[in-house]
């Protein structure tokens, strides 16, 4: 599935082959914004995905899966400084549903800064469950 780390230098990446999935998930990491102001279509989430019980992980636009479960997956991964989270590089994420054809999926663009600040509620207070 993986190659040896030992094989390549710390910082280089690793890649995992064809292989199932067994989960997914996302949440998001900006502040939300509620639908009458944009939503959250093109917020930040980290996407995570697991393969043979290994977590690995990515930030990308949007809510939109990047893989199904049905899927098989091929990418290659890096781990963070502290070596603790295996980050995907999303450039190398490719995707096979379960007829084998390739499929990509996801919002895979960029976006110039991330939503620092949370959206205040509303002036009257019956729409604040909104």
């Amino acid at each position: 599935m993986t190659t040896n780390p030992t094989e390549n230098g710390p910082d280089e990446p690793k890649t995992v082959e064809r292989t199932a999935i067994e989960d997914y998930s996302f949440k998001l990491v900006e502040f939300s914004r509620p639908p009458s102001k944009g939503g959250n279509t093109r917020a930040q989430h980290r996407h995570a995905l697991k393969v043979q019980g290994v977590w690995y992980s990515w930030f990308a636009l949007g809510a939109q899966k990047w893989v199904f479960v049905t899927d098989e997956v091929s990418f290659s991964w890096k781990w963070d400084k502290t070596r603790q989270y295996r980050n995907v590089v999303p450039e190398s994420l490719q995707t096979w549903d379960k007829t084998g054809d390739v499929v990509h999926r996801g919002l895979r663009g960029t976006k110039p800064k991330l939503r620092t600040t949370p959206t205040r509620p509303p002036g009257r207070r019956s729409e604040w469950n909104d």
